[in-house]
């Protein structure tokens, strides 16, 4: 949540009033939106259930959320009208920290960009931002398999930005030196 915040502000700091039509959320706060759900409306704290990430609430909520942008229990034209009313006024999805997401957070994802609809029309742009090598929520389900797929998944063209304008020349040799012993790695730079 904390990140999202950061985008907001920066949003608002680059581009003034035009960062109030850019929706910033989690896939939680995406999900309880979609799904029209609060937990403060079922008498628990979000702070609570943010600590808790692991709380049924949460799986539920994932679980609707993609539910109803695959229209399950409708009939096709009808749950193409939902998913357009649903998302009416999205045409582009960024998702930061992709090495991170788990399989809940992969499939809300997969749903809102329409990856296995047939008309092409109705899925969003879809830009995924990550890092194999960063990968630190493997301990509560995150998986690097998604961002190794998303290439496959989506009919992506990936672009590998390898400059760093953080650090010092020293700090990357041996950041690199280190980093190299790792296997599979995704960059051979």
């Amino acid at each position: 949540r904390h990140a999202a915040v950061e985008i907001r502000q920066r949003l608002a700091r680059l581009i003034g009033d035009d960062a109030k039509g850019v929706t910033v959320l989690t896939c939680h706060a995406l999900a309880m939106r979609l799904v029209g759900v609060s937990f403060v409306d079922q008498g628990v704290s979000f702070v609570d259930q943010a600590a808790q990430m692991e709380n049924d609430l949460f799986h539920t909520v994932l679980r609707q959320a993609v539910q109803l942008l695959r229209g399950e229990g409708l009939e096709p034209e009808d749950a193409d009208e939902h998913r357009e009313r649903l998302l009416a006024g999205f045409r582009w999805i960024l998702v930061d920290e992709y090495q991170d997401i788990d399989p809940e957070q992969y499939e809300l994802i997969s749903a809102l960009a329409g990856r296995t609809l047939q008309d092409e029309d109705g899925r969003l742009s879809l830009f995924a931002v990550g890092d194999d090598d960063q990968n630190i929520y493997a301990f509560s389900g995150a998986s690097v398999e998604f961002i190794r797929h998303f290439e496959a998944d989506y009919a992506a063209t990936p672009v590998f930005l390898v400059e760093n304008y953080r650090s010092t020349a020293h700090i990357i040799a041996a950041a690199n030196q280190l980093i190299g012993l790792a296997r599979d790695r995704m960059k051979a730079d």
